[in-house]
């Protein structure tokens, strides 16, 4: 088969759509198919795959390190075309996803569509004023339902975008395929201890220390600042607990105030961003992995920090169920006093971690890259033989 995935996400930007889309390119081509990649251009980057489109393209205000294509050209849709796609998947609702809508249409092609995020969870990037949040959510749910018109259908990566999604009045046909993961990159990697013994020296982290990490992008939903906020207490009764904190963002700055002002040089740990074929060290250095994300549709870092064998206290979010599950294969927190009791419970019983940690382990083994790649395949198949 021959595939067209747009996104206006890619290399070298890092976040979970990438590593979604990359994914799924490298398991669909390992199975056969021929996958083209059209995505926007990124100042300083020299592409050096053949099966990658680049398109001119603008940053977006107050969001740099997104960018919007200038597409719709016709030297652009003569090249788009002469590719002979058999089918369009679209993994944006932005400028490259709406070309991608209009090239399915002209080439009369099955058009899929993936609903990475939802965005009545980011509209403070648009408005970011306390009152008119409800109404903006409004148009921005609006949006959402008129945008899925048109699509053959859309996938989900968990029940959690599905729920909203028919909430929003979207009444496609909707397959949940949750994004697959490297088991093997992870769940295989030896941990480095000489790796791991230079980490600990660089930032000064003793072999004593109990090591919370967070790692992914630095933006305000990822709700950093609960975790920064919970500190000066936690530390009081652990004096040797550090948060390594792992990623850059557009929130970095905020957090840097919150950090000074809470005076934890002591105890929290900004590393910067990481490349990606390095961060299973960092994981292997950690003790417990610690999200308080309440926005995630899949929370790929999650997945991949099990994989690592490593615990997990996380938000109680619709997007971990059956993933993470109290007592068995994870830790759960809502409040401010069950994630410190979480926290505690982890440094109190590693042996009850281990326990988890091994059935995490087993839980997302299932969501492995090779079984991303072959249910989406049979979605594509299924589609063409409508389409025929």
């Amino acid at each position: 088969m021959n595939i067209g995935i747009f996104t206006d996400c890619y290399y070298p930007q890092i976040n979970g759509v990438v590593t979604s889309v990359m994914m799924l390119q490298e398991e669909l081509e390992k199975r056969g198919h021929k996958v083209t990649i059209i995505t926007v251009k990124v100042p300083h980057h020299i592409e050096e795959s053949i099966n990658v489109i680049r398109i001119k393209s603008i940053p977006i205000i107050r969001m740099n390190e997104f960018r919007l294509g200038i597409s719709f050209n016709v030297p652009l849709i003569r090249m788009i075309k002469a590719l002979e796609l058999d089918l369009v998947h679209t993994h944006t609702e932005f400028s490259v996803g709406l070309f991608g809508k209009y090239m399915a249409k002209i080439l009369d092609v099955p058009l899929v569509h993936t609903y990475h995020t939802m965005y009545e969870d980011y509209t403070h990037y648009i408005y970011n004023l306390k009152y008119g949040q409800r109404v903006v959510k409004k148009m921005v749910t609006k949006s959402c339902k008129v945008y899925a018109k048109k699509y053959s259908c859309i996938i989900a990566p968990t029940d959690k975008t599905l729920v909203s999604l028919r909430k929003y009045g979207i009444k496609n046909d909707i397959h949940i395929l949750p994004t697959g993961i490297d088991i093997d990159k992870f769940a295989k990697i030896e941990a480095d201890e000489l790796a791991i013994a230079a980490l600990r020296r660089k930032y000064h982290i003793n072999e004593s220390d109990f090591v919370l990490l967070s790692l992914g992008r630095i933006s305000k939903e990822k709700n950093i600042e609960f975790l920064l906020g919970q500190m000066p207490e936690l530390t009081k009764l652990h004096k040797q607990l550090k948060l390594v904190i792992v990623g850059d963002g557009p929130y970095l700055n905020p957090l840097l105030k919150q950090y000074d002002a809470l005076n934890l040089d002591k105890h929290v740990i900004f590393v910067g961003r990481v490349p990606y074929e390095e961060i299973g060290q960092y994981y292997k250095m950690a003790d417990v992995f610690v999200s308080a994300s309440y926005t995630e549709t899949q929370g790929l870092t999650i997945i991949e920090a099990m994989a690592s064998e490593l615990g997990v206290v996380v938000y109680d979010d619709t997007n971990v169920k059956g993933i993470v599950m109290e007592g068995e294969s994870g830790r759960l927190f809502k409040t401010e006093s069950e994630l410190k009791h979480q926290i505690t419970d982890a440094i109190n019983h590693p042996s009850k971690t281990v326990a988890m940690r091994e059935r995490g382990l087993e839980i997302v083994k299932s969501l492995s890259k090779e079984s991303y790649a072959e249910n989406a395949e049979k979605i594509y198949n299924l589609l063409v033989e409508k389409h025929t």
